[in-house]
């Protein structure tokens, strides 16, 4: 009887699965020794030019973002991002797939564990897979949204063609 090998969609989808369960076996079991894992950008800009660098305000307010090497650099990205926020649920999500590579959109619910704040962020994830293992995950999510779940006070003022906006103060 031969085993059926899991397309690359259906390791996305599995993947996804297993941060909403936190299970950390997932590291191992999707992801290659070397893999590139980045989370919205990188600290520096990356050598092929196709992620800008992180901004060093985004990078002070929340700073799991940006490039984690390897497996253990996975491991110690998802040990800070659980220490401070909670994957609750994914809504709707589409996973294309082509070649050695797949995309997945949707959203999902982040329950901020320092402010008690639960917000709904959309993401796009593309994931570049060799030999049913990712080897690049490229992550990117609204991040004014995950900046402002975690915000402890004060207020925002936005510059725009038709003067300053202030954001609304915490209530």
């Amino acid at each position: 009887m031969a085993t059926q090998i899991a397309s690359n969609a259906e390791i996305v989808a599995s993947y996804l699965d297993s941060v909403l369960r936190k299970d950390h076996s997932a590291i191992e079991r999707f992801f290659d020794p070397e893999i590139d894992y980045f989370v919205n950008g990188t600290s520096h800009r990356d050598a092929e030019l196709r992620l800008p660098p992180i901004s060093a305000e985004l990078e002070s307010a929340l700073p799991w973002l940006g490039h984690h090497k390897g497996q253990a650099g996975v491991r110690a990205f998802q040990d800070t991002m659980h220490s401070n926020l909670d994957v609750t649920a994914y809504g709707p999500r589409e996973v294309i797939s082509e070649g050695n590579k797949a995309a997945a959109f949707g959203w999902f619910r982040l329950h901020a564990q320092t402010t008690d704040r639960t917000i709904d962020i959309a993401y796009a994830i593309l994931f570049e897979l060799r030999d049913g293992k990712i080897v690049r995950y490229q992550f990117l999510e609204n991040t004014f949204d995950v900046a402002a779940a975690f915000r402890a006070g004060g207020s925002w003022q936005i510059k725009r063609s038709d003067g300053v906006h202030k954001v609304a103060e915490l209530k």
